[in-house]
């Protein structure tokens, strides 16, 4: 009932409003005289009734007028020019009316698309200004860097949340004093201490969707000088296609910042590897797994099998893929049960395999010396025989940069991984290591670390000031793996340049500036390295050769490594040692296939008596060591 009387209301409103023009157009065209009044009463029923048939037609009546913009701006004129259309040749060629001036059809049109637009304009304002009050605008008031494109998007969203857009800084001298919306340009990024002091916002909203890192970082610096919370709005695409609100406004992040551009690929010659194979990717559901499982389904593979031991992350990631059209099938597998992956392998037909399940945390595996094997390092063999046997054709290992000069256990088996991909005989299947840096994002990566302990405590833990990282982020990693994976050679080793590393000190300053917050506010505490930490990180050995790759910042290298008879006889005793339970002979054992690992035994341990060994409850390693010799 009241959604009728509503629309009545608006129709009442509307005739009004184009009786009152038809008037003054009449007052006009007579100086304010009212002559021939008959002949206006008679025509004023056919006129109002073409306006009303004409808005009808451009669906004018809907009353939701707070929400008025330019294509309700076009309706108007649409439907005053169709209605005055109608209304002139029902009046002179079918009434026959010839002394109805002219004039009059010209200066009613202007003087109705004025009100009919006008009354809608005069109310969106009207229902933002309740709507920020009732919202409460002391809370909410702001100045929004940026005075172009991505700033006027902003400025019209951000009424309807309830903020109260204050003013506008923007470097480009040609927009100085200028209004954008009523909001003034109140002077450039430089003069944002000043501005704020002068217009006292409670917050600043970052608009250059455009901004270069270089940009940011300048922008970012003197935001974190005002001492006020700021955030910057997602990419240029977002606005354009309005996907953007303003509670969807995000938090300035590191990947802002990296110190350098990301770097991106060409991946086209990646398609012609991927379409129409049967392709499994192992560690699914992981932070790289999950993010390359989503860009190999853009490939066209004929099927994707995902495999994860861990069963929640890999439902998550089967629901992530409910749409019509994906050909993935979701697997619940270890894949050190050598068994159980060629059950997969064969009843799949696999072409390809993409290994990205490993454990990867440094301080854990250091007190997991057996698990850290058994999984990294003969889990691998175990599969690459296996995916061998079973007539895959193409083998990618991710390797990290820990697996360089390691002083990590988990460094290790990295590395041991990797020798392992480049001394195998060479068959029919290729097989290619990919070697990371630290991946922005990732679970259980510094970033997410940082962020929690600010949000939470207000603090930073560091373990030391001058600590070093390479950087990337999750796209660049999972574009460099599909990169290698379509270039690679035969036992290559694909690097990405990453540039400078970036010092872990630095980024905890850096987020903590982004984070708002001012910096005495957020404590940073040092905690010294962890078991198989090191200050600094490379990214390759002094006796590895490097050279360039079709693509660009993707280097390859290739070194002398063990032969495959003297690793197989080397992970033979590795594979002993693990039955001893003994870190002492594990770790001695494991630094004999890696000589550049970073650690030395302690003279009361080379005394400690060894245990007796018992059977491994380990991958039959022996057998999958003989098959390869054969």
């Amino acid at each position: 009932m009241f959604v009728r009387q509503r629309s009545v209301v608006i129709v009442v409103i509307q005739v009004v409003l184009i009786a009152l023009s038809a008037g003054f157009a009449w007052l006009l065209r007579f100086d304010f005289a009212f002559p021939q009044a008959r002949l206006f009463l008679w025509a004023l029923p056919l006129l109002v009734g073409m306006r009303l048939a004409a808005m009808a037609r451009f669906n004018l009546f809907h009353g939701y007028w707070r929400y008025t913009g330019m294509s309700d701006a076009l309706d108007v004129v649409k439907a005053v020019a169709l209605g005055s259309l109608g209304f002139l040749i029902a009046e002179r060629w079918i009434v026959g009316a010839s002394s109805f001036p002219l004039s009059v059809y010209f200066i009613e049109a202007v003087l109705t698309a004025g009100a009919l637009g006008g009354v809608r304009i005069l109310s969106r304002a009207f229902m933002q200004r309740v709507q920020v009050h009732a919202n409460g605008i002391s809370g909410k008031s702001v100045v929004v860097i940026g005075a172009g494109c991505g700033a006027a998007m902003l400025l019209r969203e951000l009424p309807r949340s309830g903020y109260t857009v204050l003013a506008l800084v923007d470097d480009d001298p040609a927009k100085a004093g200028v209004r954008l919306h009523g909001v003034p340009v109140a002077g450039k990024v430089e003069d944002l201490c000043a501005v704020v002091r002068r217009y006292g916002p409670a917050e600043l909203m970052i608009a250059i969707p455009s901004a270069t890192r270089e940009e940011m970082r300048r922008i970012t610096e003197r935001c974190q000088e005002t001492g006020l919370r700021f955030r910057t709005i997602p990419g240029l695409a977002d606005l354009i296609h309005g996907t953007v609100t303003v509670e969807q406004l995000r938090e300035v992040n590191l990947e802002d910042l990296l110190g350098r551009e990301p770097v991106e690929f060409n991946l086209q010659s990646v398609r012609r590897k991927i379409a129409g194979r049967v392709v499994m990717v192992t560690g699914a559901a992981g932070s790289i797994g999950s993010e390359l499982c989503n860009q190999l389904l853009m490939y066209g593979p004929s099927k994707l099998v995902c495999v994860d031991q861990a069963e929640t992350p890999l439902f998550h990631l089967q629901r992530a893929h409910s749409r019509p059209g994906v050909k993935a099938v979701y697997c619940v597998a270890d894949v050190t049960d050598s068994g159980r992956m060629r059950d997969l392998i064969e009843e799949h037909d696999v072409r390809a395999i993409f290994h990205a399940a490993a454990y990867k945390h440094v301080s854990l595996m250091e007190e997991n010396l057996q698990e850290a094997v058994k999984n990294n390092v003969f889990g691998l063999l175990s599969l690459i025989e296996v995916a061998g046997q079973s007539g895959c054709e193409d083998f990618l290992l991710i390797s990290s940069d820990k697996a360089v000069h390691p002083t990590s256990f988990m460094g290790c088996t990295k590395r041991i991984g990797e020798l392992i991909v480049a001394s195998r005989p060479s068959g029919p299947m290729r097989c290619v290591s990919v070697r990371f840096g630290n991946v922005l994002g990732s679970q259980g990566s510094v970033i997410p670390l940082f962020q929690e302990q600010i949000r939470t405590h207000r603090q930073i833990t560091v373990t030391d000031p001058n600590v070093t990282r390479y950087f990337m982020t999750i796209p660049e990693a999972v574009s460099l793996v599909l990169q290698a994976f379509a270039i690679g050679g035969k036992g290559d080793i694909l690097v990405l340049d990453m540039g400078q590393p970036v010092r872990i000190l630095d980024m905890a300053e850096t987020l903590i500036r982004l984070s708002g917050i001012p910096r005495e506010n957020v404590k940073i505490v040092f905690s010294g390295l962890r078991p198989g930490e090191k200050l600094f990180e490379e990214l390759f050995y002094d006796f590895e050769g490097r050279a360039a790759t079709d693509a660009q910042k993707v280097l390859r290298t290739r070194s002398r490594v063990t032969s495959w008879q003297a690793l197989q006889a080397q992970l033979q005793a590795l594979h002993a040692e693990c039955a001893t339970a003994a870190p002492e002979r594990i770790r001695s054992k494991v630094k004999e296939i890696v000589p550049q690992y970073q650690w030395e035994p302690a003279e009361e341990s080379r005394r400690k008596p060894v245990l007796a060994a018992k059977e491994p409850a380990m991958v039959p390693v022996g057998a999958a060591l003989s098959s390869a010799t054969d």
